[in-house]
């Protein structure tokens, strides 16, 4: 007996298709950034931020990421490549006004750098990926959704419906073709 294919497996099979591409594209640009010191104390407690997400945004080794875990001002910054290497990184800016911290590492070869998508292209209820490297392992935490707005926060925000969390701030979220649309921040 024959099996006969029906096109909305077709279609479902391509789709997960992309969406994967889409990530592998931009995989080798995601970094997973440790922060050492800085902790809080509450009572007797003490609080301190995990593992979080950047993005390589210049091949001689600038990383933007979300500036959540820099508050507490870390004494030490580490960046695991997604090769599994670990380089010491500074942070050279803040962008207060959208939550961003820019970091410095000295990369033994160029990074990988993202290509970008036109603003102008954004269209709500197209697919979004978040992309995050928080966890141990060479595969990158994903999360999928849909922009659901453009132009918030005064034109400098735009919104998706992808689950976000501490561990893909700073991530990007890229379209189904792999382009970065914007950096993971908390609103």
């Amino acid at each position: 007996m024959a099996h006969v294919a029906r096109a909305e497996d077709d279609v479902d099979l391509l789709e997960q298709k992309a969406l994967q591409a889409a990530v592998d594209r931009v995989a080798p640009s995601v970094v997973c950034i440790e922060t050492v010191g800085g902790l809080e104390r509450m009572g007797r407690v003490l609080f301190g931020t995990g593992p979080t997400t950047g993005l390589a945004v210049g091949p001689d080794g600038y990383i933007v990421s979300s500036a959540f875990n820099f508050v507490n001002k870390p004494s030490s910054i580490l960046v695991r490549m997604p090769d599994g290497s670990r380089k010491p990184a500074r942070q050279v800016a803040t962008d207060h006004n959208r939550m961003l911290v820019l970091l410095k590492i000295d990369p033994d070869k160029p990074l990988a750098v993202p290509e970008t998508a036109s603003p102008s292209q954004m269209r709500v209820g197209q697919w979004t990926i978040a992309v995050g490297r928080a966890f141990p392992g060479q595969e990158p935490n994903t999360s999928v959704g849909i922009l659901s707005a453009v132009n918030r926060i005064w034109g400098k925000a735009i919104q998706t419906d992808a689950a976000v969390s501490p561990n893909n701030y700073g991530g990007p979220l890229v379209d189904i073709r792999g382009r970065v649309m914007g950096v993971l921040v908390p609103l």
